[in-house]
């Protein structure tokens, strides 16, 4: 086993590494997302059971790392190029569980990969 995938809690053969949405754009009671054709969603944060960060093979030149939650009915994303993603991240690292090891770990990767930061599970 390579030192890559050990590092790796959880990587998945069927993860999509070039996410087209739905986006999330805005964080509150209810979690609003935006899908294809302008579509907005909302989606309830309790419903989230992984948050993840994928990453993939295109940068610099693309975006290259992207917040992945996983819910009971719909998995959406945040590009980490977004204006919000900062705000959003800050957030979301106040969790009970947020893995920063992972985190970090992401930050550094260039290949197709998946870590997972939250896990409802485990709390």
């Amino acid at each position: 086993m390579s030192l890559l995938n050990r590092l790796f809690r959880k990587k998945s053969g069927n993860e999509n590494f070039y996410p087209r949405g739905p986006w999330l754009i805005e964080v509150g009671d209810m979690f609003l997302c935006k899908g294809s054709f302008g579509k907005r969603i909302n989606v309830d944060p309790k419903t989230i059971r992984f948050i993840k960060i994928i990453t993939n093979d295109k940068g610099p030149f693309s975006d290259d790392l992207f917040w992945k939650f996983e819910c009971e009915n719909i998995d959406f994303y945040l590009a980490s190029e977004s204006p919000k993603a900062p705000e959003f991240m800050s957030m979301f690292q106040e969790l009970n569980g947020f893995d920063n090891e992972q985190l970090a770990l992401s930050a550094s990767s260039a290949v197709n990969a998946s870590f997972v930061v939250w896990d409802r599970k485990a709390l």
